[in-house]
This record gives C-alpha cells, sequence and structure tokens, in this order.
C-alpha cells in the first residue's frame, strides 16, 4: 500500500514538471575520395528554452582534423544568442535576429562550420547556396548520365511492422537499376510523430521565425520520390503521406561519386526539464567574435 502511494506521488511529480523534449538526427554520405562523413543534428527544446546542437565527423583519420561541434542557445527574456564552439571551448554572443540565418546554415548540412561573418556577407552567401542548390539536384544520380539502358524502377513494401530506435515502422524498398548501374533505397516511415508538434511548439515562439525555415526537422536528405522524379519523371508515383524515420541508399557503379547515404532519426523524447541542458560549460571562454574576423569578416579563429 505505502509502495502504490510513492509510485503515485511521483508519478504525479514527474507530470507536474515542465518537460523537454530531445530530437537527435544523423545524416551520413560515404564517398570513394573521403570515406564516411556524419552530421549530427541535436535539439533539446522546452517552453522558453532552446538548444540545437551541430557535430561533423570525419571517419577517415586524414580529415579527423576538420571534425568539430558548434550550437546555439536561445533562453526567452535574454537579448542575445548563445554560440559555442565545444572543440575550442569557446562562446560569443550574436543579436537574435541572427537566429534566421544560423538555423538555415545548420539545417543544411548539420553545422554551423561556416563562417561566422558580418550580416551583409552572411546573407550574401545564404543566397547564393541557395541558388546553387536550386540548380543541382541529386548529384549522386549523374551514375545514370551516360548510361545507354532507360533505367527500371522497382518499388515494394515489406510485411510486417519493424522497430527502429523505438518507432515501430513500415519498411519501403525502391530499386532503380540498369544493366550497368544500381541504386537501392530503403526507407523505413512512420504515420506520424506525435513529439514533432511538440517540440516545434517550443521553438517557433523562442526563435520568432517562420516555421518554413525548420520544417527539415523531419524531412531526410534524401527521399525515393525525390530519386525517382530525377530518374523518370513520368513514373506514376505520390509522394508517401508519412515521416521517414530512417533512410538508407546504397549506389553499385563505377560512375558518380557517392557510395552509400543513410538518414536517421535516433531520438525523439520527452525528459523532465534540466535547466543543465541550457547552459554553457563552466571551462567555455567567452570572446568577442569582432576579433577574430579579417578584414573580409573571415572567420580566423572560431573553428
Amino acid at each position: 500500500m505505502i509502495r502504490s502511494i510513492c509510485v503515485f506521488i511521483l508519478i504525479s511529480y514527474t507530470l507536474a514538471q515542465d518537460m523537454q523534449v530531445r530530437y537527435v538526427s544523423a545524416y551520413t554520405i560515404d564517398v570513394k575520395w573521403g570515406g564516411e562523413v556524419e552530421t549530427i543534428f541535436e535539439v533539446n527544446a522546452a517552453p522558453d528554452y532552446l538548444r540545437i546542437n551541430g557535430k561533423l565527423n570525419f571517419k577517415r583519420w586524414l580529415f579527423r582534423m576538420f571534425s568539430g561541434e558548434r550550437g546555439i542557445i536561445k533562453i526567452s527574456g535574454t537579448d542575445n544568442l548563445m554560440n559555442y564552439n565545444a572543440k575550442r571551448e569557446r562562446y560569443w554572443l550574436s543579436p537574435p535576429e541572427d537566429s534566421n540565418n544560423l538555423i538555415k546554415n545548420l539545417m543544411a548540412d548539420g553545422t554551423f562550420f561556416n563562417s561566422d561573418q558580418k550580416k551583409e556577407n552572411t546573407e550574401e552567401k545564404t543566397r547564393e547556396k541557395s541558388t546553387s542548390e536550386s540548380d543541382k539536384q541529386n548529384e549522386f544520380m549523374d551514375i545514370f548520365e551516360n548510361d545507354n539502358g532507360t533505367p527500371k524502377i522497382d518499388r515494394n513494401m515489406s510485411d510486417g511492422i519493424e522497430d527502429v530506435n523505438g518507432f515501430r515502422t513500415k519498411k519501403w524498398i525502391t530499386t532503380i537499376s540498369t544493366e550497368e548501374n544500381k541504386m537501392v533505397i530503403e526507407e523505413w516511415i512512420v504515420d506520424q510523430l506525435p513529439l514533432k508538434d511538440s517540440l516545434y511548439s517550443y521553438i517557433f515562439p523562442i526563435l520568432e521565425i517562420d516555421t518554413s525555415s525548420i520544417d527539415s526537422l523531419t524531412i531526410p536528405k534524401f527521399s525515393s520520390y525525390d530519386i525517382i522524379k530525377d530518374v523518370d519523371s513520368t513514373y506514376k508515383t505520390q509522394p508517401m503521406d508519412a515521416i521517414i524515420v530512417l533512410a538508407k541508399l546504397s549506389i553499385d557503379s563505377d560512375n558518380g561519386w557517392v557510395k552509400s547515404m543513410e538518414f536517421e532519426i535516433r531520438e525523439l523524447y520527452t525528459i523532465p526539464f534540466d535547466a543543465s541542458s541550457f547552459a554553457i560549460p563552466e571551462e567555455y571562454e567567452r570572446f568577442e567574435i569582432e576579433e577574430e574576423l579579417d578584414e573580409d569578416g573571415q572567420d580566423n579563429g572560431i573553428d
């Protein structure tokens, strides 16, 4: 009886606490000349609190010096964003209006490893990047460019339910092939992610930005639908009305530069609010970012 009362009190206390949502996704690409490169995107969000963290991991030892970890912390009621570099154990402040570009840069490649520049330079790079990305779609599709065969497309859904990182998923397998080249896309999907709405409800009020800027929190870097459109625009298929929590792409070809790609949502759950999740470690050194910029606005010392 006493044990039941204690359990009831504990549950009631936990539910009464403010909660925070943790989201972690990873994107890995294996290229012929450089090996595997992994980017990890982490979000911790609670009412009035937000931390976004990006990690870049080069698996091949030759490029590991370029690995790193950076992020931002935003707390409602404060005047600035707190930016930090975990590799250098430094942090600095930036005005809240920079959040839009910071989020877009992080969402684009998983990191903040673009130079921290003066506002006008940052905006110009964002425009140039958007233009170049619109001109290039699915660069790994060049394996079919000089292929005389017509790609055959085969799509199948596996039977049963598979557990992926705690998600109950259905699996789609898409094969695109000719006699010379072959591409296989595996996708594990769910109908919905209930915690996504909670996560967004915490993020949007803090950053005060357009919701479309971070819609890709649950959109992978690639999908079979987008790839099929590039291979054969006449193929009759519709975007899946579902969310991809794991996607794997593998290529068997002598052409192109991509060997494989993978996207996954590794974590999405709630825990009781922990203020330490939104704090800069005490050992980090504060510095003024202007001191680290050269005359052209380039970053000389952050990474």
